[in-house]
C-alpha cells in the first residue's frame, strides 16, 4: 500500500531539478566496468559458465545515458537485480525502454525535465503504435477468500518507473526529512525486514502547517517509538487532514479548539468506522496534539485539552482469536500438502507461538543445545528489542528447522543469514505477506472451512493465540507461559487466562442445569445457591488443595484429618453429583473385576471388602441416573434442552455435508450419536 502511495505521489509531483553539477555525481558511480556501455548482465559472475546476457546503453542522448546507467548500476548495487541470473526478459526490455527513448528524447538533457507522468503517458502510446502494449492479468485473494481478476501494467512502464524512481532519488539532495516521502532506512531507523512498511509518506496531508508539524512531530517519535507506531500516529493525522480538508479547509494552527473536535467527533460517527478504528484515531491524534503543545512547545498551538477519556467509547469485547477446532482438525489433515517452507513454518508456529515477523527473520544458527543435549531456538524479538531463547520439546520442530538449515545450506551456503531467505533476495528475510499468501492459497485450494461452512483466512498471529490457549487448558503456569511467548508483563499473558475463564464459565452454567448431587444413601443433597453460582464454581476450578479428584467432601474441616479406610470409596462424607457419573461406574467395574480375582484365588477379605464398594457405589449411580427430579431439573428441561441441542447439530451438520467440511461432519455426527443415545435413556426411564 505504502509503494503504491509513493507512486501515485510520484505521478504528479514536480520533477526533481536536475544541473550538470548533480548528473556529474551521477557519474561518479559508474566506474570500472559499470562505465561501459555494454554490460554482459551474466558474464560478470564467476558462476556464467560462458553465458551471455546483454544490457545495450546505446542512447543518442549522453545525459540520459548517464541517468540510465546509474539507476540500473544502483538496481544491482542494491541487490535488487542479480548479477549471474537469467535476465533475457530484463534486456529485452530494457532495449524497448532505448529505443523509445532515442526516438523521442534523443536531444533531451534530461529526464526530469518532465513528469513520470508525462514520460509513462509517451511509453504507453509508443507500445500501442507497435502492437505491444499488453497489460496481463492476475488474481488476488481478498479478505473473503475469493479470487478477484485484475489488470497489471504493462512490465515495461513498471520497469521505467522504477528507474525514474530511482533517478529522481538520486538528483534529491536534500536531507531525507525535508522530504514529503520518507525512507525510514535511509533514517537509520530499524524497521523490520520482513514487512513491507518502510515509508512515511506525508503527501497525503494538504494544509501546509500540518505537514510541517507532523514532520517534526515523526521526527521526535521516531527517536522513542518504534516505525509502526510512527506510520499508525501519521495514519490519524492523514485522517484528521481530510476532515479540515472537508470542513474545515481554511484553518490554521491556531484554530484548532474543541469546538472543531467535536466536529471531528461528529464526522468519525457519520463515517460508520469501527469503534476500535475510531478510538484509534482520537488516541493518536490526542497523543499527537498534546506531545506537539507541551513538549515540542510549537506556538500558536493551544494547550488545552482537546480529546477527553469520555470522547474514547467503550469497546465491544472481541472473540477469541485462536484457530478453532474443526479449522485445526483439517490443517492437520493436510498438513504434508503444503509447501516445504510453508509446512515447515506452520509446524515451528503450531509449536513455538512465535510472532510471524519473529519467524521469518529466524537466523540460520538458530537451534542451539545445553550440556544435556537440549534443543533451544534462538531468536529476536523486535517488539521487546532483545534476544529470546525458548526450549523445544517437540523433535519435530527441531527436525523441520534441521532440515530448513540443511537444504539453505546446500543451496546458498553457510553464508546465508536467514532460516527462511527471501526466494528473490538470499540476503534478505521471507517476507509476512508472502507467508500470508502461501498459506491462504493453500487453504482455498484444500477448501478449509470453520464450523458455519465458511472459507476460513488464516492470520499470521492467530497460530501465536493457538498455542497461548493450549497451554492455558493444559494448566501451564502463567509465569512459564509469558516467559514461551517472551511477554513483558504477566498482564498480557492474563488475557488468555481471562478468555479461558469466559469458556469455563459458560460450561458451569450449563452443567448446573443439569446437575444432581448425591450423598452415600443415595439422597439429593442441596447446596446454598449462592455458592452453586458459576462465577463461585469457577473459582472453586481455579484453587488447588482441599478438592477431591472425584466428587466432594461432606465432612467438617474442623473434625481433623480424615482417617476413613479406603479414601472416599464407602465414606459417608462423600457427596458426588452427575459430573461424576463416569468416573464412578469405572470404579463400579474395577470393584467387579476385583472381586472376581479375589473369588478366584478365595481371599475373603478382599471380596467383602469389595462387595461394600460394589453396593455403596451401585446406590449413587442408580440414584444418579433416577429421572425424579423436583422443579429445579426436571426430566422435561433436561429432555427440552437436549432436543434443542440436537435440532441445532442436526441443522449445522446438513450445511456441513452441502460444503463438504468431512472432518467437521464427523466431529458432528459422533455428538449427534451421543444426543440421541442420551435423549433415548431418558424417555425410556420416565
Amino acid at each position: 500500500m505504502a509503494e503504491k502511495e509513493e507512486n501515485l505521489s510520484m505521478m504528479n509531483a514536480k520533477p526533481e531539478e536536475w544541473s550538470e553539477e548533480k548528473q556529474h555525481r551521477l557519474q561518479e558511480c559508474l566506474v570500472g566496468k559499470w562505465a561501459a556501455d555494454t554490460w554482459d548482465v551474466v558474464g560478470m559472475s564467476p558462476s556464467s559458465k560462458g553465458k551471455k546476457q546483454y544490457l545495450r546503453f546505446s542512447l543518442t542522448s549522453a545525459a540520459i545515458k548517464t541517468e540510465l546507467k546509474y539507476a540500473a548500476w544502483y538496481k544491482f548495487d542494491s541487490g535488487a537485480w542479480r548479477i549471474g541470473r537469467d535476465q533475457r526478459t530484463l534486456c529485452t526490455e530494457f532495449s524497448m525502454l532505448v529505443a523509445w527513448l532515442n526516438m523521442v528524447a534523443a536531444d533531451i538533457p534530461s529526464l526530469m525535465i518532465h513528469s513520470l507522468e508525462y514520460w509513462e503517458t509517451s511509453l504507453r502510446s509508443y507500445l500501442i503504435s507497435i502492437g505491444l502494449y499488453w497489460r496481463p492479468k492476475q488474481k488476488r485473494l481478498r479478505a473473503n477468500q475469493h479470487y478477484q481478476e485484475y489488470e497489471t501494467e504493462d512490465k515495461r512502464i513498471c520497469l521505467f518507473r522504477q528507474l525514474y524512481k530511482i533517478i529522481t532519488a538520486g538528483y534529491d539532495t536534500r536531507a531525507e526529512t525535508d522530504k514529503d516521502i520518507w525512507d525510514m532506512r535511509k533514517l537509520g531507523v530499524a524497521v523490520q525486514l520482513t514487512g513491507t512498511h518502510f515509508y512515511l509518506n506525508f503527501t497525503a496531508i494538504e494544509q501546509p502547517w500540518l505537514r510541517q508539524l507532523a514532520k517534526d512531530y515523526l521526527k521526535y517519535n521516531l527517536a522513542i517509538r518504534s516505525p509502526g507506531d510512527s506510520a499508525m500516529k501519521l495514519g490519524a493525522i492523514r485522517d484528521f487532514s481530510r476532515f479540515l480538508s472537508d470542513h474545515a479547509p481554511g484553518a490554521q494552527m491556531a484554530d484548532i479548539d474543541r469546538s472543531l473536535i467535536v466536529t471531528y467527533l461528529h464526522a468519525l460517527q457519520v463515517q460508520k468506522k469501527t469503534v476500535h478504528r475510531r478510538n484509534q484515531l482520537l488516541i493518536q491524534l490526542r497523543m499527537f496534539f498534546e506531545l506537539c503543545a507541551h513538549r515540542l512547545q510549537v506556538p500558536n498551538l493551544t494547550k488545552d485539552r482537546l480529546i477527553f477519556e469520555e470522547d474514547i467509547a467503550k469497546e465491544p469485547k472481541g472473540l477469541s482469536r485462536e484457530i478453532p477446532e474443526e479449522v485445526q482438525v483439517q490443517l492437520r489433515m493436510h498438513l504434508d500438502s503444503l509447501p516445504t517452507t510453508t509446512l515447515r513454518m506452520v509446524t515451528i508456529l503450531l509449536e513455538c507461538g512465535l510472532r510471524i515477523g519473529e519467524l521469518c527473520a529466524l537466523p540460520s544458527d538458530c537451534l542451539i543445545c545445553d550440556d544435556r543435549h537440549e534443543w533451544y531456538l534462538r531468536f529476536y524479538q523486535p517488539k521487546l528489542s532483545q534476544e529470546h531463547i525458548i526450549p523445544l520439546i517437540e523433535e519435530k520442530v527441531v527436525g523441520a528447522i534441521q532440515a530448513q538449515q540443511q537444504e539453505i545450506c546446500a543451496q546458498l551456503g553457510r553464508d546465508c543469514p536467514y532460516l527462511f531467505p527471501n526466494p528473490r533476495f538470499s540476503h534478505r528475510p521471507y517476507k509476512e505477506t508472502a507467508f500470508a499468501w502461501a498459506i491462504n492459497k493453500w487453504a482455498v485450494a484444500k477448501d478449509i472451512r470453520d464450523r458455519n461452512g465458511k472459507l476460513w483466512r488464516f492470520q499470521s498471529h492467530q497460530f501465536r493465540h493457538t498455542v497461548s490457549m493450549r497451554l492455558i487448558n493444559e494448566d501451564v503456569p502463567l509465569e512459564v507461559i509469558s516467559r514461551l511467548l517472551g511477554h513483558r508483563s504477566l498482564t498480557m499473558t492474563q488475557v488468555y487466562a481471562r478468555i479461558k475463564g469466559k469458556k469455563m464459565r459458560a460450561d458451569l452454567e450449563r452443567a448446573a442445569r443439569t446437575r444432581k448431587t448425591v450423598d452415600f444413601q443415595g439422597k439429593e443433597v442441596k447446596g446454598d445457591q449462592r455458592a452453586n453460582d458459576p462465577e463461585v464454581q469457577m473459582t472453586r476450578k481455579g484453587v488447588r488443595g482441599q478438592t477431591l479428584p472425584v466428587g466432594g467432601c461432606g465432612r467438617l474441616v474442623v473434625l481433623g484429618e480424615c482417617s476413613h479406610a479406603n479414601k472416599c470409596l464407602t465414606c459417608p462424607m462423600w457427596l458426588t453429583s452427575t459430573d461424576d457419573l463416569l468416573k464412578l461406574k469405572s470404579f463400579y467395574e474395577r470393584a467387579v473385576r476385583l472381586k472376581q480375582r479375589a473369588e478366584e484365588k478365595g481371599n475373603h477379605f478382599v471380596v467383602e471388602q469389595q462387595e461394600h464398594i460394589i453396593a455403596s457405589l451401585a446406590i449413587r449411580i442408580k440414584s444418579l441416573e433416577a429421572t425424579e427430579m423436583d422443579g429445579t431439573l426436571a426430566v422435561a428441561d433436561v429432555l427440552g434442552q437436549l432436543k434443542a441441542d440436537l435440532a441445532e447439530a442436526e441443522s449445522a451438520l446438513e450445511e456441513i455435508h452441502e460444503n463438504g467440511l468431512i472432518p467437521a461432519a464427523k466431529y458432528l455426527e459422533r455428538t449427534i450419536t451421543d444426543l440421541k443415545a442420551r435423549i433415548a435413556a431418558l424417555e425410556e426411564s420416565v
